[in-house]
């Protein structure tokens, strides 16, 4: 695992500094003193969960990176560093996966690598194959723009949360080839350099798909749901209907 202490601490400043705060204004409201972020924005203070909890509710960080800046942060007061993934796929996985009527897959994180899908998946995200990549489908596969209506939107969050969430996770060398990769698309750099206008909408995932027969637009929430038992280092990822205000009551 990388040092944990440049990625929080690049995080935290950006997203201050996204807010239009100062250090003293960010100081007053979540009850820090100024110097301590600092020493927290400078990377040379590992915040404690209780600073890191106070810094969270003032800059309104979404739960998601909230989990994972905890993690990091943890990580930093253990010896041994994070065991190697084994993101191996069992033919148990693959059955489980064909057994939803949803479009799923099975993605390792934070790069978005695709490891599995079912036939629903592939039919609404044509290209978006095992081997290849979430990241740059989006970004360099046409097809991804007939399938996703709000492609600007999505595309931005999912570059912003690969941005916040690798270092320190992936190997720099890993996301140095995704960002060459991806840098070949014409909104790369203003998708990789700004915040997104609502990143909380990371907590509340819900996309408009098109209808890949009949073109028309089909509402869904995007749920990532984590294997406890067994465990596995991939996650489920399932793009689920949302029921109109009849089916839902």
């Amino acid at each position: 695992m990388e040092h944990p202490h440049p990625p929080i601490a690049r995080y935290l400043r950006e997203r201050r500094e996204s807010a239009g705060l100062t250090r003293a204004a960010l100081s007053t409201i979540a009850g820090i003193s100024a110097g301590l972020i600092q020493k927290i924005e400078q990377g040379t203070r590992t915040p404690t969960l209780e600073a890191l909890t106070a810094l969270f509710e003032a800059l309104e960080v979404p739960d998601l990176f909230r989990d994972h800046l905890v993690a990091l942060s943890l990580s930093d007061r253990y010896d041994s560093s994070a065991p190697e993934p084994n993101i191996d796929v069992l033919d148990t996985d693959r059955i489980l996966l064909d057994a939803i009527p949803y479009p799923a897959s099975l993605q390792g994180y934070s790069t978005f690598d695709i490891l599995a899908t079912n036939a629903a998946w592939t039919h609404y995200f044509p290209g978006l194959v095992p081997g290849t990549t979430l990241l740059e489908w989006m970004l360099l596969d046409p097809r991804a723009r007939i399938a996703m209506i709000d492609w600007h939107l999505q595309v931005h969050l999912c570059v912003y949360g690969f941005r916040v969430m690798s270092p320190g996770v992936v190997p720099q060398k890993r996301i140095d080839e995704l960002v060459a990769a991806c840098s070949k698309a014409p909104e790369w750099t203003e998708f990789w350099t700004t915040e997104p206008i609502a990143p909380t909408h990371l907590d509340r995932p819900v996309q408009r798909i098109r209808e890949p027969d009949s073109g028309a637009v089909a509402t869904m929430t995007m749920q990532a749901l984590e294997s406890m038992i067994p465990r596995r280092e991939w996650a489920l990822v399932v793009f689920c209907p949302v029921p109109d205000e009849g089916q839902s009551r």
